[in-house]
């Protein structure tokens, strides 16, 4: 019997997975990419059997994603779409979550905000505010 579970509100969905890599053309080539200067990273999406995986590679050393990559870490998060930050995180820190970053705009996502959390159960995940209309 699957359960239900709404640790972030009944409106949150899955929007996508996050892998890391060293070099997204050398993962996928022909992938159109996208620079974020605010997350330090270049990103693209690819439809993995209705799954959608944004790859996501380091801009610098610097980066945390490199960081990941040193350490032989490359499933890096979980994305929820949310229709509220406020209401999700509300939601989630009942449930043991623990919020990591503040809301900053994310160039991937047209500029719409996003927010990263923390569970010692499931990891990181990040949450991006989807208004639905």
């Amino acid at each position: 019997m699957l359960t239900q579970l709404e640790f972030f509100g009944p409106s949150a969905r899955l929007h996508h997975v996050g892998i890391a890599v060293r070099s997204i053309d050398e993962a996928i080539a022909g992938l159109q990419s996208i620079e974020d200067p605010i997350q330090g990273v270049r990103v693209a999406f690819a439809d993995l059997a209705g799954l959608t995986i944004e790859l996501i590679e380091p801009a610098s050393e610097k980066s945390p994603i490199d960081q990941s990559l040193k350490k032989g870490i490359k499933l890096l998060h979980l994305c929820i779409a949310v229709p509220s930050l406020e209401v999700a995180l509300d939601h989630c820190r009942k449930h043991g979550f623990r919020k990591i970053s503040s809301a900053q705009p994310a160039v991937a996502f047209d500029m719409r905000e996003i927010v990263w959390v923390f569970s010692t159960v499931f990891g990181l995940v990040e949450l991006v505010e989807v208004h639905t209309g």
